[in-house]
């Protein structure tokens, strides 16, 4: 390696200047400066002293690891009809060569360790059986004694024996018979009472050693007893140590246990735990033991008898005391995560909830008043907190660097459909812009920035159709000026008075573009009257509202435009700092192929800049590429810029606002309380939905629905695409959105559609080459659109179609009874006459009393004169018979009359 500075070394090991200094110093080099040269061989003096400071041995390793990777192929057989695939096999290997010395002296350790617990548990052994020999060995003194004591006893009876009968001997002695005693001599009796001392002093002499014996034995007895309750325990001690640890070793006492409790191990079991001491050990296969086999391995080794005694003992020395917690509380909490911060059982907390008269569930939330009330009945403390203290610490920790400078405003250019707003921005941009956009209508926030002559402004081009209110909504909210196009030869429309009602919403000056000036039909002076009557009053009137009239297809007045947005934005003193951490907001977000999420961004504060940790909504990402307008890389963003970022795991929402943080580990924090939040909202919504419509809902038939699928290709699109088909919902029937989302159609969600019954609809997007070919194999209808209006026209026809059919009811007839004859045939019949219409024999029936309905049903004949006929006109006489009614009258009206079917439409 060649030499490198000092500075440089620094850079490489990541360590300052001045530490690498001074470790040089203490490694004995002369390097006072950065820009001194270092060497190979003080690199390797500087290595050598670090090792000695760590406690390593300078030198050659000890340890050296070795990495193999063999690559070989495998052919598959071909199936019926296929071919052979070729399948890459590797082959990973791992070998570690240890020194054989470290090796020797780590076995040298092991066996000294055994040595020693081997030497210690054979004097425990040996000691044990001395004192069981002096117990035995006093016995045996204690019954010689016991017998010789017994013998003298004896002896000493015969004596008196003797005694007794020598005192009454006869003078003839000879002939008396003396019984045969083994005593030399007679005793006098000085002599037989110091015999008698001495046996005494003999037996109390026996009986304190045999005492002394005594205590000695039960003195071993208890010293073994302790000792091997000390090992026992420690062996208890280690083995419930690895067990939480999760480690796997043998007892290390496993020797000496072994001597004291007397199970016999085997000797593989010496050997394992020689193995399991340095880290090692081998299977049967010859690979490395993992920690879960040694500990079995140990476990099962263990003394069952020592390990049943054990396991009776619990861990406990003392009572454990009551824990008092404090519970952070926000403005909502879950009935779930308030259990779990108290470490209890959700059902503890909801049986306090229903003492209190509360009804939830575990995954139901309550509020902070509530919560409080159960934490302090809980018997722990409640620490109130804003659901925002996250966000709140993180845009604490943002902090801006320099002071404010001025900057470009931010124009956002609204209208109505076909009033000429992108024109006017391609007149400004010079490029052609509206040519690119289908049917002539802008469905997307365009984000553009110009260069004039009077300086930079950026433009934020709106969609001008109904369904995008919610995008036009957020255009308002991101910008400084409002431009209002108006088309002089078409005046206030819906979406003008629209645009108005959100610029003052967000409060933001407004000036007004009077475009198509040089049309014959232009009238300005009545597009100003309808903008008074709205509350925009032109300066010429005596209003604070600039009006501008110009033309984009000519170009005329665009100067005097570009004057009055830059007089605007020296009166509200734009200004922002270009240091610190960028924020700004979401314009749009695409999911683009090849590329992923692609978010486009308006920077309002700071600057962005290639490889920053962006925060947007609910997603964070480095910013791994910045493009413009004209997807040029740039490297830095300033305020009032717009850029295309890439490096987001998902589209994020349009109008969510983004910034760029230095902690990951806090974005990544922030992001999830975002989303958990949002779904938490979505949850509540939605139980509250069910419990609000639960029994309204009762008895009522299930609206009918249309069932999408929807993908877009810009999640603003998606989003303005979603509120207007849900718009189109009535009671009858509903569209129920299955799935939403950006990016191409894909299998999966044709596979969904087909599981729903769903449509799939794509709004500037394409189905891939699956997705297309299972939607003709299972006949699902896909469908693509470009134009926002023409989809909802589809829908609108496909829900029409749900809608039940009209059944309304048209009276062709009247006829009144004139007299009433009885016949054979039919019973009671009805001669009448036609007032109104005809009467018709196929049609059904009303008869009327008093006007009032009294029967229902068909006619059973109808004759003129004789004849059987099926109409009878107006001002004609007939004759009738009324099937299954015979209660027919004089004066009664019969009313005949046919039901129309007719078809509805939203």
């Amino acid at each position: 390696m060649a030499e490198v500075t000092v500075k440089e070394l620094a850079d490489t090991v990541g360590r300052p200047v001045e530490t690498l200094l001074a470790q040089m110093g203490e490694a004995g080099l002369n390097h006072k400066k950065a820009t001194d040269a270092v060497s190979d061989s003080e690199k390797q003096q500087l290595l050598a002293h670090l090792k000695r400071a760590h406690g390593e041995q300078a030198g050659e390793p000890r340890k050296i690891t070795l990495q193999r990777k063999t690559v070989s192929t495998l052919k598959t057989s071909a199936a019926t009809g296929g071919r052979a695939k070729t399948v890459n096999v590797e082959v990973r290997k791992t070998r570690t060569y240890v020194k054989r010395s470290v090796l020797e002296e780590q076995e040298d350790k092991v066996r000294e360790a055994e040595e020693a617990k081997r030497l210690e548990a054979e004097a425990a052994v040996r000691q044990a059986e001395e004192a069981k020999q002096a117990a035995i060995d006093a016995e045996k003194r204690a019954a010689e004694d016991a017998r010789v004591a017994a013998a003298e006893e004896e002896a000493r009876k015969a004596a008196e024996e003797a005694r007794k009968q020598l005192g009454n001997e006869p003078k003839d002695s000879r002939k008396l018979s003396v019984p045969k005693v083994d005593v030399k001599r007679l005793e006098t009796p000085e002599e037989k009472a110091r015999r008698e001392e001495e046996a005494a002093k003999a037996r109390a002499a026996d009986e304190v050693r045999k005492r002394q014996e005594d205590v000695v034995r039960r003195e071993a007895e208890e010293k073994a007893r302790e000792k091997t309750l000390e090992q026992a325990q420690k062996i208890a001690a280690e083995l419930a140590v690895r067990k939480e640890d999760g480690t796997a070793a043998a007892p290390t006492d496993a020797p000496l246990a072994r001597g004291l409790v007397g199970v016999a191990y085997e000797d593989s079991f010496a050997r394992e735990d020689r193995e399991i001491k340095r880290g090692g050990g081998t299977n049967a296969r010859g690979g490395k033991k993992g920690p879960k086999k040694r500990e079995e391995q140990a476990f099962r080794q263990t003394p069952r008898t020592l390990t049943s005694a054990l396991s009776k003992k619990h861990g406990f020395e003392k009572p454990v005391e009551k824990q008092v917690y404090e519970v952070a509380i926000g403005e909502n909490i879950v009935v779930s995560d308030l259990a779990q911060k108290m470490a209890r059982k959700s059902r503890d907390v909801i049986r306090v909830l229903m003492k209190m008269g509360e009804m939830v569930n575990e995954s139901q939330s309550i509020d902070q008043a509530t919560a409080a009330l159960v934490v302090e009945e809980m018997g722990h403390t409640a620490v109130f907190v804003s659901d925002n203290a996250l966000e709140d610490s993180l845009m604490d920790s943002i902090v801006d660097h320099g002071d404010d400078a001025p900057r470009a405003p931010v124009v956002t250019i609204m209208g109505h459909v076909d009033h000429g707003k992108t024109s006017l921005l391609d007149a400004i941009r010079r490029a052609k812009v509206a040519a690119g956009e289908v049917g002539g209508i802008t469905q997307h926030i365009g984000a553009y920035h110009v260069e004039t002559p009077r300086g930079m402004v950026t433009f934020l081009d709106t969609p001008g159709h109904a369904a995008f209110t919610a995008m036009r909504s957020r255009g308002a909210k991101a910008t400084d000026i409002v431009i209002l196009v108006v088309a002089a030869d078409d005046g206030v429309m819906p979406q003008t008075a629209e645009a108005i009602d959100h610029a003052r919403a967000a409060n933001v000056p407004l000036i007004v573009a009077i475009n198509k000036m040089d049309k014959e039909s232009a009238d300005p002076d009545r597009v100003q009257n309808e903008l008074s009557a709205k509350g925009v009053v032109p300066e010429d009137w005596g209003g604070d509202t600039q009006i501008v009239k110009l033309s984009a297809h000519s170009g005329d007045g665009i100067d005097n435009l570009l004057d009055a947005i830059l007089l605007q934005a020296e009166v509200l003193e734009l200004r922002a700092s270009t240091k610190g951490a960028a924020q700004g907001v979401v314009i749009e977000s695409r999911i683009d192929k090849g590329r992923g999420a692609v978010a486009t961004l308006l920077v309002q504060k700071g600057t962005l800049k290639k490889g920053d940790l962006v925060l947007a909504g609910t997603m964070y990402g480095r910013a791994r590429a910045l493009t413009d307008e004209n997807g040029k890389l740039v490297k830095a963003v300033g305020p009032s810029m717009p850029v295309e970022i890439l490096g987001l795991p998902e589209a994020p929402g349009a109008g969510d606002e983004f910034l760029v943080v230095a902690d990951e580990r806090k974005a990544r924090e922030v992001a999830e309380f975002r989303l958990a939040r949002d779904r938490q909202v979505r949850m509540d919504m939605q139980q509250a939905m069910k419990l609000e419509n639960v029994f309204a809902n009762m008895g009522k038939k299930e609206a009918a629905s249309v069932n999408i699928v929807l993908k877009a290709d810009v999640r603003g699109s998606l989003e303005a695409l979603t509120a207007a088909l849900h718009d189109l919902g009535t009671d009858e029937v509903v569209v129920k959105i299955v799935s939403s989302g950006v990016g191409a159609i894909a299998e999966s969600d044709v596979t969904l559609a087909e599981s729903t019954g769903s449509v799939v609809l794509g709004f500037n997007v394409r189905a891939d080459n699956g997705a297309r070919a299972k939607c003709q194999n299972d006949g699902i209808d896909l469908r693509y659109y470009s134009i926002i209006y023409e989809l909802l026209d589809d829908v609108k026809a496909a829900m029409s179609g749900l809608l039940s059919p009209e059944r309304r009811e048209n009276i062709v007839g009247m006829a009144e009874v004139r007299e009433v004859f009885h016949s054979s045939k039919f019973g009671h019949a009805a001669g009448c006459m036609v007032l109104e219409g005809s009467l018709f024999r196929n049609k059904p029936i009303r008869v009327l009393r008093e006007d009032v309905v009294v029967f229902q049903g068909e006619l059973e004949s109808l004759r003129r004169y004789k004849d059987d006929v099926p109409e009878v006109r107006h001002g004609m006489e007939c004759g009738l018979a009324v099937r299954g009614y015979k209660d027919i009258q004089a004066g009664d009206k019969i009313e005949v009359y046919e039901i129309q079917i007719i078809k509805r439409s939203l």
